[in-house]
């Protein structure tokens, strides 16, 4: 949905599509409240993964329809940084409200929230600040036309490249990978995976700042801080894949930390695409970027699961998540992370000569 979300958001502007947003979401969390199938509360959830789509990009195109330079590097961090407060509430929180008062009632009052959300959007926000000039809204053709010519632009082909790198590896551990390794190949208990999990979020909140005023103070060094983000969790995960056996909790747990910077890193892509292109064309240029870290993603959890299947038959071993399984099925990662950096240095290069 990034795509055609963005092209939108270059049309009707981010307060629209933030309201549109909630309300898609407040209608899928109905939907699964009130499912009667499995199938129709899978319908539900696209609903809601829909609506999210309008989220993310809408709220960073509102804080540079408000703010410029190093004062939208900051707030674009930070906005992302308490962001990734719903994780933690949607785990801990909702868990007690979905135990106490049950299915239905629980996703009610999270659609309720959400069409709470929608007014208060209608009532409190505008796209830029009084003041400022407006620019002309953009036809769908005209909005579809600066897409393409942003995806034919150097430099936001390497901001997409840089989501993808240093995004992907957080989320497919985060998503999917770090339950089944941690509880059952590493042998600890769902807590430790659980308290793994949410320090992970918090982690953001203390290196998204952190990167964030490196990107408002120093611009020149996000290339560099792309290398030694994806450096960093690369040796992380040589270092975790190298030991033979089960590993002691806090290597775990320092390499989890270590693995998360990438989340706050991946909003680089957006410090890249507030400079280089026009505020009437930031939606689709930031919907194009975003897809990148969830393309590789989504690839690299297949890759790793494909790897650790093919494993299990090969070796003929009756346990399919075990130590040796994931170290091959996580070493599949790397291609993924060298594709991304080896994209991402090409199309650096081509900017950099393009703007030279």
């Amino acid at each position: 949905m990034q795509i055609p979300v963005g092209i939108l958001l270059d049309r009707f502007g981010a307060k629209v599509l933030l309201a549109v947003g909630a309300f898609i979401m407040a209608t899928g969390q109905l939907t699964v409240a009130f499912a009667p199938s499995l199938g129709v509360a899978v319908v539900g959830r696209m609903l809601v993964g829909m609506g999210d789509s309008f989220t993310f990009i809408s709220m960073i195109r509102m804080i540079n329809g408000w703010y410029e330079g190093p004062k939208a590097s900051r707030l674009q961090q930070y906005v992302s940084t308490v962001g990734q407060l719903g994780q933690f509430f949607s785990a801990v929180p909702f868990w007690f409200m979905l135990e106490s008062l049950g299915w239905n009632t629980a996703f009610s009052i999270m659609a309720t929230a959400s069409l709470l959300a929608v007014l208060l959007l209608i009532s409190f926000t505008s796209d830029q600040a009084k003041g400022q000039e407006k620019h002309a809204a953009a036809s769908l053709k005209v909005a579809t036309s600066q897409l393409v010519e942003n995806a034919r632009n150097s430099g936001i082909r390497m901001a997409f490249w840089t989501h993808f790198v240093t995004q992907s590896t957080t989320t497919s551990v985060g998503l999917l990978w770090a339950v089944p390794f941690l509880v059952t190949a590493e042998g600890q208990p769902h807590d430790f995976a659980a308290f793994v999990l949410t320090s992970m979020v918090f982690m953001g909140f203390i290196t998204g700042p952190v990167i964030g005023w490196i990107c408002a103070k120093r611009p020149e060094f996000r290339g560099r801080l792309v290398y030694i983000v994806v450096s960093l969790i690369v040796l992380t995960w040589i270092l975790l894949l190298s030991i033979p056996n089960q590993a002691p909790a806090w290597l775990l747990f320092s390499c989890f930390l270590v693995i998360s910077i990438g989340g706050p890193a991946s909003m680089v892509a957006f410090d890249f695409t507030k400079d280089i292109v026009a505020k009437d064309r930031l939606g689709s240029a930031n919907g194009f970027a975003n897809v990148g870290g969830f393309l590789a993603t989504f690839v690299m959890m297949y890759l790793t699961g494909l790897v650790i299947d093919i494993y299990k038959g090969a070796s003929g071993v009756s346990e399919r998540y075990t130590v040796e399984a994931f170290r091959w099925g996580f070493s599949a990662q790397f291609l993924v992370i060298a594709v991304g950096i080896t994209f991402f240095t090409v199309e650096r290069r081509k900017f950099f000569k393009t703007t030279a």
